[in-house]
């Protein structure tokens, strides 16, 4: 039985969280999963399997897993304004550095894997390749690559010098382990590309818990999404503002986020009031992924959406900018349509479809006929822990 340790920062809803998720509801059983959080909060911390022992961080680290808004103590506020501080003006490695003076060394495990990747210097994030590292004693010790390497300000001599440290390095797509070994080529030998896992099951059953019914004269376009400005969706409403037959088309909007305020604006200057629906964050959105005719994804960058997943899972084809891995994760896949990376492309890509529905139909019958798994993730993570 082999013994494992997984590091991340809390449980909070986020794309991270939501795959370390899955892959513990798919590991093999004769692994002994033990999940060690800076913070042991967050909305997907009930989601964990029984099987998997949770235990806490004892130490300053704990609030590189604190969210700001959520710390509640006068001493944790403090404490997590004063490392805070430190990183921007003298950076997280530093920050990091002085929150390691009082952890003590973990035994115990055959594998150590750190599932947060560092983010650039100056940002309060991560610290779990450095707890790795530092911190645990182990036979192999595997990090997880969540980002476009040359694109989220990683690309740091600090992060240089901890990856390579690690006996393997996980990206989660292989556009991510392209970015990755552009900016590390001495590394190639050591990436492998584990692809995300997620609960289809679960998915399905939470699409027919909650059934959804789109207006059948129109084409119903969809974007699940956190509004932030890397995820486009402002642009996404500009494109469609630009569609002269945009009356066959209505954009649903779920998601929460920086820019709802913006995308608020935008809808009422560009006059799609009747286009567009708001939904703010659902706890269950796929009801909606199932019910609609396409799933937009208008992102200025992205690592490996799990959404592309989700949509799939349900039928739903897929239009997205390209970014990093959209070509093999939904043209190499038939799970749909990449274009270009502006305002332009959308438009016509959306304009094509809406003269030509039958493209959707046919796609959602090879998509129907096409079931997903997590075949090719979990061999590829056995083949990580056995290299």
């Amino acid at each position: 039985m082999k013994r494992i340790l997984i590091v991340n920062n809390n449980m909070h809803i986020g794309g991270v969280q939501k795959a370390l998720v899955s892959l513990l509801w798919n590991l093999p059983a004769d692994f002994e999963v033990t999940l060690l959080l800076f913070s042991p909060t967050g909305e997907c911390l009930k989601q964990i399997p029984p099987h998997v022992r949770v235990i806490p961080v004892k130490s300053a680290y704990r609030y590189l897993g604190l969210p700001r808004a959520q710390t509640r103590r006068k001493w944790d506020k403090l404490c997590r304004s004063f490392f805070a501080a430190v990183t921007r003006v003298f950076g997280c490695h530093l920050a990091v550095g002085l929150m390691s003076l009082g952890q003590k060394k973990i035994k115990g495990y055959d594998i150590a894997i750190s599932y947060l990747h560092n983010a650039g210097n100056k940002l309060f994030y991560g610290g779990c390749n450095d707890f790795v590292i530092k911190h645990v004693s182990a036979e192999k010790k595997i990090t997880f690559l969540h980002c476009d390497y040359l694109l989220c300000g990683a690309n740091t001599p600090q992060n240089r010098k901890l990856y390579e440290k690690f006996d393997a390095i996980a990206a989660c797509s292989g556009g991510c382990a392209e970015a990755f070994v552009q900016a590390n080529p001495h590394l190639r030998e050591k990436v492998l590309v584990v692809p995300n896992c997620h609960r289809f099951d679960q998915i399905r059953r939470l699409a027919e818990e909650a059934p959804v019914k789109l207006p059948q004269d129109r084409v119903n376009v969809v974007t699940v999404a956190r509004l932030g400005k890397e995820k486009g969706v402002e642009r996404a409403l500009k494109a469609i503002a630009m569609l002269p037959n945009k009356d066959k088309l209505h954009y649903h909007i779920i998601g929460d986020g920086v820019q709802m305020p913006l995308v608020r604006d935008t809808i009422d200057r560009e006059r799609l009031s009747d286009t567009v629906t708001l939904y703010g964050m659902l706890e269950n959105p796929y009801g909606y992924l199932r019910a609609a005719d396409l799933l937009l994804i208008p992102s200025y960058s992205e690592a490996a959406p799990l959404v592309i997943g989700e949509a799939a899972c349900l039928e739903t084809p897929i239009l997205s900018t390209e970014t990093s891995s959209a070509r093999e994760m939904i043209e190499k896949t038939g799970f749909g349509w990449v274009c270009e990376n502006s305002e332009e492309a959308m438009t016509a890509a959306l304009q094509a479809l809406l003269e030509n529905p039958k493209m959707l139909k046919s796609k959602k019958t090879t998509l129907s006929e096409s079931p997903v798994t997590n075949e090719k993730a979990v061999k590829q993570f056995l083949s990580l822990m056995n290299m």
